[in-house]
């Protein structure tokens, strides 16, 4: 299993930053983390390694409901190590030309795609996942180095391996299809986000402009509303979710529009089919009549 190392940050500079991410992000667990509590009631913090093993698994948790590219960089910083020092574990036993650092970007990226795999049910859970995940990504460059060396022995004097460092040209075109997919998906967030944004009252609406816009700290933000920072606290959190929840129905009633038009078009499609192959078959009896 990877054993996480997180001697690269001090604990009491950890420990601040915990306590910033909780400002930011409202993530109860992070708070607790910070005053080196463990993260919830039912959780055992015992020994050092488990509470360093609920910082990355609550940094996880936090970043899967909250998005925040802030809270991945702070696990990344904490596990990139450990992780990189099991993949070069891994490739020095397996005798194959494959750069660690490469493994280790696909691992960490493999992680932000699919947060809402993770499952924050015990301490080392990140890292019993972060192995699985490093272990099946490691496995397929391996499986990769595999090809092309079956492929060299075919004819190593005709035949040239694939350059894995540059793109191919069918993935660089899916790629940029992928892109203009993804520009549109997030100009469609921007909106709804706009949309639901204006829906709220006028003191969640200067709230989050300060915090989320301005980068004004949660202490400043406070002072200038005029209210406690926990209750300014409450306002960011309450502004946010009524966001997140109005951009969720919307994109259901989205998805449901889309829905009724593709079946619509398909009923549509289907009597036209119908319409056509009774128009044959009446033909056909014609012509048989005339014959």
């Amino acid at each position: 299993m990877l054993h996480v190392s997180h001697t690269a940050i001090e604990p009491a500079v950890l420990r601040q930053r915990l306590f910033d991410l909780w400002e930011r992000t409202g993530c109860a667990s992070l708070r607790e983390l910070a005053q080196g509590r463990p993260p919830h009631a039912a959780a055992v913090m015992a020994t050092e390694q488990d509470y360093l093993d609920w910082v990355s698994t609550s940094l996880m948790d936090c970043f899967k409901d909250s998005g925040d590219p802030t809270v991945f960089a702070l696990l990344f910083e904490l596990n990139r190590g450990a992780f990189l020092h099991a993949i070069q574990g891994h490739l020095r036993r397996a005798y194959h030309h494959v750069d660690p650092h490469d493994v280790l970007q696909e691992v960490f990226l493999n992680i932000y795609r699919y947060p809402h795999r993770f499952l924050a049910d015990k301490a080392d859970a990140f890292r019993g996942w972060g192995h699985r995940i490093a272990r099946n990504t490691l496995l397929k460059f391996l499986k990769s180095q595999s090809k092309i060396a079956r492929f060299q022995e075919i004819d190593d004097e005709v035949l040239q391996p694939e350059d894995l460092r540059t793109r191919r040209p069918d993935r660089a075109a899916i790629e940029a299809e992928s892109a203009t997919t993804v520009d549109n998906a997030y100009l469609l967030y921007l909106q709804l986000y706009l949309l639901h944004f204006g829906k709220l009252s006028a003191k969640e609406q200067h709230a989050l402009t300060m915090v989320e816009v301005d980068g004004v700290s949660y202490r400043d933000a406070a002072a200038d509303l005029g209210i406690r920072l926990e209750n300014l606290k409450m306002v960011i959190f309450r502004g946010r979710r009524k966001i997140f929840r109005g951009m969720q129905r919307s994109l259901g009633e989205f998805a449901a529009a889309q829905t009724n038009v593709v079946v619509a078009a398909a009923g549509a499609n289907r009597r036209n089919f119908d319409r056509s192959a009774a128009s044959a078959a009446t033909m056909r009896d014609r012509q048989k009549a005339g014959a």
